[in-house]
């Protein structure tokens, strides 16, 4: 489980994959483009934000690559991967939905693609998802574990202003956490932090996507 290296101060080199906005936009439910997971590298702690946590602690060695999967955010659609060959990255996330089920017997994870400008297109990926998601489905939403007021004093800290970014990560253990991450150049990147977040139920999922 990757969850250990995300620690407050640490900087990684990567390309992070961008959202897919070529689809439909129709609400439906589709496979995760096969899209290859970026590498993911360490390149030391930041000099400007410190965490408490020494990265040789969780194994953190200067060019260590993080083994991961990524679900590709798609605009207007749910994007779904099967839960197998390690934990699952996604992202950004602003309200979107991170949600995990069973179906014949397979695992997934899936990304709920809403778009903040588009009123239409969240009714539709939302209906559609809510109509279909399984009873024992579980989920939660990355952009809740972090508010302005606790951002903004890590922002600060460096001496130019970062991009604030919130990533998912769904282990393979069915954990779900929320990941801040300070975007400092389009490939380099330091960890603002990461929140465990508890799971939320379908019938709780459901009432909240059709709220």
């Amino acid at each position: 489980m990757i969850e250990k290296y995300f620690i407050q101060g640490a900087r990684y080199k990567w390309n992070c994959p961008i959202a897919d906005t070529t689809g439909s936009k129709d609400g439906s439910i589709i496979n995760s483009p096969q899209r290859p997971a970026a590498a993911l590298t360490y390149d030391g702690m930041d000099g400007d934000l410190v965490g408490l946590v020494h990265p040789q602690s969780v194994g953190l060695v200067k060019g260590k690559s993080i083994p991961y999967q990524w679900l590709v955010y798609s605009h207007g659609h749910t994007t779904r991967r099967l839960m197998v060959g390690g934990d699952t990255l996604t992202g950004p996330m602003s309200g979107c939905l991170i949600c995990e089920w069973t179906d014949q017997g397979k695992r997934w994870v899936g990304h709920v693609g809403t778009v903040e400008s588009s009123v239409s297109v969240n009714k539709k990926v939302k209906d559609t998802f809510g109509m279909v998601m399984p009873t024992q489905a579980r989920g939660f939403y990355p952009a809740d574990a972090w508010n302005p007021g606790e951002i903004r004093p890590m922002m600060m800290k460096f001496k130019t202003l970062p991009q604030v970014q919130i990533m998912a990560l769904v282990t393979t253990e069915t954990k779900f956490y929320s990941i801040l991450m300070f975007k400092l150049s389009p490939t380099d990147w330091c960890v603002g932090g990461i929140k465990s977040m508890p799971p939320v139920n379908a019938e709780g999922l459901r009432a909240r996507l059709w709220a």
